[in-house]
Protein backbone atom coordinates (compact mmCIF):
# COMPACT_ATOMS: atom_id res chain seq x y z
CA UNK A 1 0.00 0.00 0.00
CA UNK A 2 2.91 2.71 0.90
CA UNK A 3 5.03 1.63 -2.60
CA UNK A 4 1.44 2.05 -4.50
CA UNK A 5 1.16 5.69 -2.44
CA UNK A 6 4.90 6.47 -3.21
CA UNK A 7 4.15 5.86 -6.69
CA UNK A 8 1.32 7.63 -7.32
CA UNK A 9 2.98 10.34 -5.85
CA UNK A 10 5.54 10.14 -8.14
CA UNK A 11 3.69 10.24 -10.98
CA UNK A 12 1.14 13.14 -9.90
CA UNK A 13 4.82 15.50 -9.09
CA UNK A 14 5.58 14.82 -13.12
CA UNK A 15 2.92 16.14 -13.81
CA UNK A 16 3.16 19.18 -11.75
CA UNK A 17 6.17 20.01 -13.31
CA UNK A 18 4.99 18.76 -17.29
CA UNK A 19 2.01 21.10 -16.49
CA UNK A 20 4.17 24.13 -15.01
CA UNK A 21 6.85 23.93 -17.83
CA UNK A 22 3.28 24.61 -20.36
CA UNK A 23 2.64 27.23 -18.51
CA UNK A 24 -0.83 25.46 -16.94
CA UNK A 25 -0.65 26.36 -13.48
CA UNK A 26 -4.09 25.60 -12.52
CA UNK A 27 -3.79 22.20 -13.79
CA UNK A 28 -0.28 22.17 -11.84
CA UNK A 29 -1.93 23.54 -8.31
CA UNK A 30 -4.27 20.61 -8.57
CA UNK A 31 -1.95 17.99 -9.23
CA UNK A 32 0.41 19.37 -6.58
CA UNK A 33 -2.90 19.72 -3.94
CA UNK A 34 -2.97 15.74 -4.42
CA UNK A 35 0.42 15.07 -4.16
CA UNK A 36 0.23 17.06 -0.91
CA UNK A 37 -2.07 14.83 0.26
CA UNK A 38 -0.82 11.37 -0.61
CA UNK A 39 2.74 12.65 0.61
CA UNK A 40 1.39 13.78 4.08
CA UNK A 41 -0.42 10.21 4.22
CA UNK A 42 2.64 8.73 3.58
CA UNK A 43 4.14 10.75 6.61
CA UNK A 44 7.39 11.27 4.51
CA UNK A 45 8.75 15.10 5.93
CA UNK A 46 10.97 15.28 2.45
CA UNK A 47 8.44 14.70 0.11
CA UNK A 48 6.00 16.87 1.78
CA UNK A 49 8.36 19.77 1.63
CA UNK A 50 9.09 19.36 -1.79
CA UNK A 51 5.37 19.31 -2.45
CA UNK A 52 4.76 22.08 -0.59
CA UNK A 53 7.53 23.75 -2.84
CA UNK A 54 5.67 22.90 -5.71
CA UNK A 55 2.91 25.67 -4.31
CA UNK A 56 5.48 27.87 -3.31
CA UNK A 57 7.19 28.21 -6.57
CA UNK A 58 3.76 28.66 -8.12
CA UNK A 59 2.63 31.22 -6.55
CA UNK A 60 5.62 33.55 -6.59
CA UNK A 61 5.98 32.82 -10.69
CA UNK A 62 1.65 33.98 -10.46
CA UNK A 63 2.79 36.73 -8.75
CA UNK A 64 0.69 35.47 -5.68
CA UNK A 65 3.38 35.89 -2.57
CA UNK A 66 0.60 35.85 0.04
CA UNK A 67 -0.16 32.07 -0.98
CA UNK A 68 3.53 31.05 -1.40
CA UNK A 69 3.77 32.49 2.32
CA UNK A 70 0.88 29.73 3.63
CA UNK A 71 2.65 27.02 2.20
CA UNK A 72 6.13 28.68 3.77
CA UNK A 73 4.75 28.66 7.17
CA UNK A 74 3.20 24.92 6.48
CA UNK A 75 6.38 23.52 5.54
CA UNK A 76 8.67 25.12 8.43
CA UNK A 77 6.19 23.66 10.65
CA UNK A 78 7.13 20.43 9.40
CA UNK A 79 11.02 20.70 9.84
CA UNK A 80 11.18 23.41 12.76
CA UNK A 81 11.62 20.59 15.60
CA UNK A 82 14.64 19.23 13.38
CA UNK A 83 18.39 20.11 13.45
CA UNK A 84 19.01 22.86 11.60
CA UNK A 85 19.83 22.15 7.87
CA UNK A 86 20.52 23.93 4.90
CA UNK A 87 16.90 23.03 3.70
CA UNK A 88 15.29 24.50 6.96
CA UNK A 89 17.43 27.75 6.03
CA UNK A 90 16.30 28.18 2.60
CA UNK A 91 12.43 28.07 4.13
CA UNK A 92 13.85 31.14 6.22
CA UNK A 93 15.18 32.69 3.56
CA UNK A 94 12.41 32.40 0.69
CA UNK A 95 9.99 33.67 3.69
CA UNK A 96 12.28 36.69 4.12
CA UNK A 97 11.99 37.23 0.52
CA UNK A 98 8.43 36.93 0.86
CA UNK A 99 7.76 39.29 2.65
CA UNK A 100 10.27 42.04 1.44
CA UNK A 101 7.22 41.57 -1.61
CA UNK A 102 4.39 41.65 1.24
CA UNK A 103 5.66 45.42 2.34
CA UNK A 104 7.40 43.98 5.39
CA UNK A 105 11.33 44.96 5.51
CA UNK A 106 11.25 44.38 9.47
CA UNK A 107 9.63 41.16 9.30
CA UNK A 108 12.04 39.96 6.81
CA UNK A 109 14.45 41.18 8.16
CA UNK A 110 14.18 38.90 11.26
CA UNK A 111 13.78 35.46 8.98
CA UNK A 112 16.78 36.56 7.03
CA UNK A 113 18.84 37.11 10.15
CA UNK A 114 17.92 33.82 11.07
CA UNK A 115 18.99 32.27 7.92
CA UNK A 116 22.08 33.96 8.27
CA UNK A 117 22.81 32.34 11.57
CA UNK A 118 21.45 29.14 10.10
CA UNK A 119 23.94 28.88 7.45
CA UNK A 120 26.39 30.04 9.30
CA UNK A 121 26.44 27.38 11.87
CA UNK A 122 26.32 25.11 8.97
CA UNK A 123 29.48 26.83 7.85
CA UNK A 124 27.45 27.14 4.40
CA UNK A 125 27.83 30.66 2.31
CA UNK A 126 24.58 32.41 2.86
CA UNK A 127 25.18 34.63 -0.63
CA UNK A 128 25.31 32.17 -3.23
CA UNK A 129 21.63 30.65 -2.56
CA UNK A 130 19.18 31.04 -4.48
CA UNK A 131 17.07 34.22 -3.24
CA UNK A 132 19.56 34.64 0.08
CA UNK A 133 22.00 36.72 -2.20
CA UNK A 134 19.76 40.23 -1.57
CA UNK A 135 16.80 39.69 0.75
CA UNK A 136 18.98 40.08 3.93
CA UNK A 137 20.94 42.93 2.47
CA UNK A 138 17.77 44.65 1.00
CA UNK A 139 15.90 44.20 4.37
CA UNK A 140 18.79 45.62 6.14
CA UNK A 141 18.53 48.88 4.01
CA UNK A 142 14.99 49.28 4.16
CA UNK A 143 14.83 49.44 7.90
CA UNK A 144 17.63 52.16 7.83
CA UNK A 145 20.47 50.17 8.62
CA UNK A 146 21.88 51.43 4.80
CA UNK A 147 25.88 50.66 4.72
CA UNK A 148 25.27 47.84 6.31
CA UNK A 149 22.57 46.22 3.81
CA UNK A 150 24.29 48.00 1.24
CA UNK A 151 27.64 46.69 2.04
CA UNK A 152 26.71 43.36 2.52
CA UNK A 153 25.07 42.93 -1.23
CA UNK A 154 28.50 44.17 -2.55
CA UNK A 155 30.40 41.79 -0.93
CA UNK A 156 28.39 38.37 -2.37
CA UNK A 157 28.25 40.08 -5.68
CA UNK A 158 31.71 38.40 -7.01
CA UNK A 159 31.09 35.03 -5.43
CA UNK A 160 27.07 35.19 -7.15
CA UNK A 161 28.89 36.32 -10.68
CA UNK A 162 31.08 33.20 -9.79
CA UNK A 163 28.73 30.57 -8.89
CA UNK A 164 27.10 31.95 -12.89
CA UNK A 165 23.13 31.73 -11.68
CA UNK A 166 21.23 33.99 -13.52
CA UNK A 167 18.50 34.55 -11.90
CA UNK A 168 20.60 35.12 -8.60
CA UNK A 169 22.90 37.30 -10.64
CA UNK A 170 19.41 38.85 -11.59
CA UNK A 171 18.09 39.07 -8.64
CA UNK A 172 21.26 40.73 -6.16
CA UNK A 173 21.98 43.23 -9.39
CA UNK A 174 18.17 44.11 -8.90
CA UNK A 175 18.58 45.14 -5.26
CA UNK A 176 21.65 46.89 -5.42
CA UNK A 177 20.58 48.98 -8.40
CA UNK A 178 17.46 49.66 -6.54
CA UNK A 179 18.55 50.00 -2.78
CA UNK A 180 20.78 52.73 -4.35
CA UNK A 181 18.28 54.31 -6.27
CA UNK A 182 15.92 54.89 -3.31
CA UNK A 183 18.49 55.97 -1.20
CA UNK A 184 19.19 58.50 -4.17
CA UNK A 185 22.62 57.91 -4.92
CA UNK A 186 22.93 58.09 -8.33
CA UNK A 187 26.40 57.57 -9.33
CA UNK A 188 26.41 54.37 -7.55
CA UNK A 189 23.70 52.52 -8.68
CA UNK A 190 24.08 53.82 -12.31
CA UNK A 191 27.39 51.75 -11.62
CA UNK A 192 25.85 48.78 -10.06
CA UNK A 193 22.91 48.87 -12.75
CA UNK A 194 25.05 49.32 -15.86
CA UNK A 195 27.75 46.51 -14.28
CA UNK A 196 24.81 44.43 -13.80
CA UNK A 197 22.82 44.47 -16.57
CA UNK A 198 25.21 42.44 -19.11
CA UNK A 199 26.05 39.64 -16.50
CA UNK A 200 22.08 39.19 -16.05
CA UNK A 201 21.49 39.08 -19.83
CA UNK A 202 24.60 36.92 -21.36
CA UNK A 203 22.98 33.97 -20.75
CA UNK A 204 20.07 34.24 -23.03
CA UNK A 205 16.72 34.19 -20.92
CA UNK A 206 15.41 37.65 -22.30
CA UNK A 207 13.02 38.11 -19.01
CA UNK A 208 16.84 38.37 -16.95
CA UNK A 209 16.51 41.54 -18.40
CA UNK A 210 13.69 43.18 -16.20
CA UNK A 211 15.32 42.90 -13.23
CA UNK A 212 17.67 45.22 -13.82
CA UNK A 213 15.85 47.29 -16.42
CA UNK A 214 13.14 48.62 -14.05
CA UNK A 215 15.27 49.72 -11.15
CA UNK A 216 17.70 51.24 -14.22
CA UNK A 217 14.58 53.29 -15.49
CA UNK A 218 14.16 54.88 -11.87
CA UNK A 219 17.50 55.90 -11.80
CA UNK A 220 17.86 57.75 -15.21
CA UNK A 221 14.45 59.26 -14.03
CA UNK A 222 16.39 60.45 -10.69
CA UNK A 223 19.77 61.55 -12.85
CA UNK A 224 17.76 63.29 -15.76
CA UNK A 225 19.31 60.99 -18.73
CA UNK A 226 16.17 61.37 -20.49
CA UNK A 227 16.98 59.32 -23.48
CA UNK A 228 18.28 56.82 -21.36
CA UNK A 229 14.88 56.57 -18.83
CA UNK A 230 12.73 56.55 -22.11
CA UNK A 231 14.95 53.04 -23.85
CA UNK A 232 14.78 51.70 -20.30
CA UNK A 233 10.93 52.19 -19.53
CA UNK A 234 10.58 50.67 -23.51
CA UNK A 235 12.32 47.53 -23.07
CA UNK A 236 10.59 46.67 -20.03
CA UNK A 237 7.31 47.28 -21.76
CA UNK A 238 8.60 45.11 -24.81
CA UNK A 239 9.62 41.69 -22.23
CA UNK A 240 6.74 42.27 -20.65
CA UNK A 241 4.13 42.36 -24.12
CA UNK A 242 6.06 39.86 -25.39
CA UNK A 243 6.30 37.09 -22.12
CA UNK A 244 3.24 35.38 -20.51
CA UNK A 245 2.49 36.51 -17.28
CA UNK A 246 4.08 33.46 -16.26
CA UNK A 247 7.67 34.62 -17.57
CA UNK A 248 7.56 37.91 -16.33
CA UNK A 249 5.82 37.85 -13.35
CA UNK A 250 8.17 35.98 -11.49
CA UNK A 251 11.15 38.78 -11.67
CA UNK A 252 10.75 40.40 -8.56
CA UNK A 253 8.53 43.85 -8.62
CA UNK A 254 9.29 45.74 -6.03
CA UNK A 255 9.29 49.41 -6.17
CA UNK A 256 10.69 49.76 -8.86
CA UNK A 257 7.45 49.13 -10.90
CA UNK A 258 6.77 51.99 -10.41
CA UNK A 259 9.77 53.84 -12.35
CA UNK A 260 8.23 54.01 -15.66
CA UNK A 261 5.07 56.45 -14.42
CA UNK A 262 7.34 58.18 -12.45
CA UNK A 263 9.55 58.93 -15.54
CA UNK A 264 6.48 59.80 -17.00
CA UNK A 265 5.67 62.32 -13.84
CA UNK A 266 8.61 63.95 -14.06
CA UNK A 267 8.73 64.44 -17.75
CA UNK A 268 5.17 66.29 -17.35
CA UNK A 269 3.30 63.21 -19.34
CA UNK A 270 1.19 63.36 -16.74
CA UNK A 271 -2.22 61.20 -18.29
CA UNK A 272 0.56 58.56 -19.50
CA UNK A 273 2.18 58.54 -16.02
CA UNK A 274 -1.66 58.33 -14.45
CA UNK A 275 -3.04 55.15 -17.06
CA UNK A 276 0.53 52.98 -16.21
CA UNK A 277 0.75 53.92 -12.67
CA UNK A 278 -3.08 52.91 -12.24
CA UNK A 279 -3.06 49.94 -14.01
CA UNK A 280 0.29 48.65 -12.34
CA UNK A 281 -1.37 49.72 -8.84
CA UNK A 282 -4.31 47.30 -9.89
CA UNK A 283 -2.46 44.34 -11.35
CA UNK A 284 -0.34 44.73 -7.77
CA UNK A 285 -2.86 45.16 -5.36
CA UNK A 286 -5.07 42.24 -6.31
CA UNK A 287 -1.36 40.36 -6.11
CA UNK A 288 -1.33 41.33 -2.81
CA UNK A 289 3.10 42.82 -3.54
CA UNK A 290 2.85 45.82 -1.40
CA UNK A 291 6.09 47.19 -1.84
CA UNK A 292 5.07 47.83 -5.54
CA UNK A 293 1.42 48.96 -4.41
CA UNK A 294 3.16 51.53 -2.15
CA UNK A 295 5.45 53.03 -4.74
CA UNK A 296 2.99 53.23 -7.02
CA UNK A 297 0.72 55.33 -4.89
CA UNK A 298 3.83 57.39 -3.82
CA UNK A 299 3.93 58.41 -7.46
CA UNK A 300 0.01 58.50 -7.66
CA UNK A 301 -0.03 60.82 -4.89
CA UNK A 302 2.66 63.12 -6.47
CA UNK A 303 0.86 63.59 -9.51
CA UNK A 304 -2.25 64.54 -7.81
CA UNK A 305 0.14 67.19 -6.11
CA UNK A 306 1.24 68.51 -9.33
CA UNK A 307 -2.60 68.67 -10.75
CA UNK A 308 -3.97 70.43 -7.53
CA UNK A 309 -6.25 67.33 -6.56
CA UNK A 310 -5.26 67.87 -2.99
CA UNK A 311 -7.73 65.28 -1.72
CA UNK A 312 -6.50 62.71 -4.28
CA UNK A 313 -2.78 63.12 -3.38
CA UNK A 314 -3.52 62.85 0.98
CA UNK A 315 -5.51 59.80 0.00
CA UNK A 316 -2.71 58.41 -1.75
CA UNK A 317 0.39 59.82 0.05
CA UNK A 318 -1.15 58.25 3.23
CA UNK A 319 -1.88 54.83 1.98
CA UNK A 320 1.55 54.83 0.72
CA UNK A 321 3.17 55.91 4.44
CA UNK A 322 0.73 53.14 5.68
CA UNK A 323 2.30 50.75 4.16
CA UNK A 324 5.78 52.01 4.86
CA UNK A 325 4.59 52.50 8.73
CA UNK A 326 3.00 49.08 8.75
CA UNK A 327 6.14 47.09 7.39
CA UNK A 328 8.71 48.92 8.69
CA UNK A 329 10.41 50.67 5.61
CA UNK A 330 12.22 53.60 6.78
CA UNK A 331 14.13 53.97 3.58
CA UNK A 332 11.15 54.98 1.37
CA UNK A 333 8.78 56.66 4.54
CA UNK A 334 11.96 59.42 3.63
CA UNK A 335 10.23 58.97 0.17
CA UNK A 336 6.70 59.78 1.27
CA UNK A 337 7.02 62.59 4.24
CA UNK A 338 8.55 65.43 2.25
CA UNK A 339 5.74 65.32 -0.22
CA UNK A 340 3.25 65.06 2.93
CA UNK A 341 4.57 68.32 3.93
CA UNK A 342 4.25 69.72 0.96
CA UNK A 343 0.80 69.16 0.42
CA UNK A 344 -0.15 70.37 3.78
CA UNK A 345 2.35 73.51 3.26
CA UNK A 346 0.01 73.95 0.18
CA UNK A 347 -3.65 73.45 2.07
CA UNK A 348 -2.65 75.70 4.68
CA UNK A 349 -1.85 73.57 7.43
CA UNK A 350 1.63 74.42 8.45
CA UNK A 351 1.50 72.87 11.84
CA UNK A 352 0.72 69.64 10.21
CA UNK A 353 3.69 69.32 7.72
CA UNK A 354 6.00 70.31 10.88
CA UNK A 355 4.83 67.28 11.91
CA UNK A 356 5.67 64.93 8.48
CA UNK A 357 8.77 67.19 8.83
CA UNK A 358 9.96 66.70 12.08
CA UNK A 359 9.19 63.10 11.93
CA UNK A 360 11.40 62.47 8.43
CA UNK A 361 14.95 64.37 10.74
CA UNK A 362 13.95 62.09 13.56
CA UNK A 363 14.14 58.83 11.29
CA UNK A 364 17.40 59.80 9.93
CA UNK A 365 19.90 59.24 12.94
CA UNK A 366 22.83 61.16 12.49
CA UNK A 367 25.18 57.71 13.02
CA UNK A 368 24.48 56.64 9.92
CA UNK A 369 25.00 57.63 6.21
CA UNK A 370 21.43 58.54 4.65
CA UNK A 371 23.08 59.38 0.93
CA UNK A 372 20.83 61.61 -0.92
CA UNK A 373 17.83 61.55 1.45
CA UNK A 374 18.32 64.14 3.78
CA UNK A 375 17.36 66.47 -0.01
CA UNK A 376 14.00 66.06 -0.26
CA UNK A 377 13.58 67.15 3.47
CA UNK A 378 15.56 69.79 3.75
CA UNK A 379 13.54 71.17 0.66
CA UNK A 380 10.32 70.69 2.54
CA UNK A 381 11.82 72.11 5.56
CA UNK A 382 12.77 75.52 3.15
CA UNK A 383 9.32 75.60 2.05
CA UNK A 384 7.85 75.27 5.46
CA UNK A 385 9.96 77.93 7.03
CA UNK A 386 9.17 80.06 3.66
CA UNK A 387 5.45 79.71 4.78
CA UNK A 388 6.10 80.99 8.70
CA UNK A 389 8.34 83.72 7.35
CA UNK A 390 11.30 82.06 9.25
CA UNK A 391 13.87 83.27 6.61
CA UNK A 392 17.51 82.21 8.35
CA UNK A 393 15.84 78.42 7.98
CA UNK A 394 14.79 78.63 4.95
CA UNK A 395 17.82 79.67 3.24
CA UNK A 396 19.91 77.50 5.04
CA UNK A 397 17.38 74.68 4.16
CA UNK A 398 17.14 75.24 0.35
CA UNK A 399 21.55 76.05 0.14
CA UNK A 400 22.00 72.27 1.74
CA UNK A 401 19.05 70.90 -0.56
CA UNK A 402 20.96 72.31 -3.49
CA UNK A 403 24.75 70.98 -2.24
CA UNK A 404 23.19 67.26 -1.57
CA UNK A 405 21.49 67.48 -4.69
CA UNK A 406 24.70 68.20 -6.66
CA UNK A 407 26.60 65.79 -5.05
CA UNK A 408 24.31 62.82 -5.48
CA UNK A 409 23.39 64.12 -9.30
CA UNK A 410 19.87 64.60 -8.74
CA UNK A 411 19.01 67.54 -11.12
CA UNK A 412 15.34 67.57 -11.18
CA UNK A 413 15.71 68.24 -7.36
CA UNK A 414 18.01 70.60 -7.75
CA UNK A 415 16.02 72.79 -10.06
CA UNK A 416 12.70 72.26 -7.66
CA UNK A 417 14.92 73.60 -5.22
CA UNK A 418 16.39 76.56 -6.79
CA UNK A 419 12.48 77.21 -7.68
CA UNK A 420 11.35 77.00 -4.43
CA UNK A 421 13.94 79.52 -3.12
CA UNK A 422 13.21 82.16 -5.82
CA UNK A 423 9.70 81.89 -4.70
CA UNK A 424 11.33 82.52 -1.13
CA UNK A 425 13.45 85.41 -1.96
CA UNK A 426 10.34 87.06 -3.68
CA UNK A 427 8.26 86.46 -0.30
CA UNK A 428 10.96 87.68 1.80
CA UNK A 429 10.99 90.60 -0.49
CA UNK A 430 14.33 92.51 0.69
CA UNK A 431 17.41 94.34 -0.41
CA UNK A 432 18.77 92.39 -3.96
CA UNK A 433 15.77 89.60 -2.98
CA UNK A 434 14.41 90.08 -6.42
CA UNK A 435 17.67 90.05 -8.67
CA UNK A 436 17.93 86.56 -6.59
CA UNK A 437 15.12 85.27 -7.23
CA UNK A 438 15.51 85.69 -10.60
CA UNK A 439 18.90 84.23 -10.93
CA UNK A 440 17.42 81.15 -8.87
CA UNK A 441 14.18 80.70 -11.38
CA UNK A 442 16.69 80.79 -14.77
CA UNK A 443 18.78 78.00 -12.74
CA UNK A 444 15.75 75.88 -12.72
CA UNK A 445 14.79 76.85 -15.98
CA UNK A 446 17.94 75.76 -17.51
CA UNK A 447 17.60 72.57 -15.86
CA UNK A 448 14.36 71.83 -15.93
CA UNK A 449 14.51 72.08 -19.84
CA UNK A 450 17.80 70.05 -20.18
CA UNK A 451 15.98 67.13 -18.36
CA UNK A 452 12.51 67.36 -20.45
CA UNK A 453 10.61 68.31 -17.54
CA UNK A 454 8.27 70.37 -19.70
CA UNK A 455 5.18 70.93 -17.33
CA UNK A 456 8.21 72.28 -14.92
CA UNK A 457 9.72 74.63 -17.60
CA UNK A 458 6.10 76.22 -18.14
CA UNK A 459 5.43 76.80 -14.21
CA UNK A 460 8.74 78.73 -14.03
CA UNK A 461 8.17 80.78 -17.55
CA UNK A 462 4.55 81.68 -16.17
CA UNK A 463 6.45 82.69 -12.99
CA UNK A 464 8.81 84.84 -14.66
CA UNK A 465 6.11 86.25 -17.13
CA UNK A 466 4.61 87.50 -14.04
CA UNK A 467 7.21 89.29 -12.77
CA UNK A 468 8.13 91.25 -15.98
CA UNK A 469 3.92 92.18 -16.03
Amino acid sequence: MEKELARKAEVLENLVRVSSAQGDYDAALDYARSALELCEKLGDKQKIIRAQMYFINTYEVLGREDLALEHLEAARTVVEEDPDSVAKGLLYQRTAHVHLHLGQPATALSWAQRAADLFAGLGVPMGTRLKAASSLGMALTYTGRVDEGIAYNENVWDPVVKKGNPLVIGMLGQQLTLSLALVRDVPMARKWGEKALPEATRFGVPTMELFLRRPLTLVYTLSGEVAKAEASSQAVKTIQDKGSMAETGAICPFEDVAGIGFHYLRQGEWDKAREYLEGAIAVHKDRNNLAAVDACSFALGSLNLELENYPKAEEFLLKSLEICRNGGNVLFELWVLPVLAELYIKIGRPDKAAEYVNRGFELMEPDQNWYGLPAPMYLARGMLATARKDWGTATESFDKAIEINRQYQLPWDEARTFYERGLMYLARGGKGDRDKAHEDLDEALAIFQKVGAKKDVEKVLRKKEMLRA
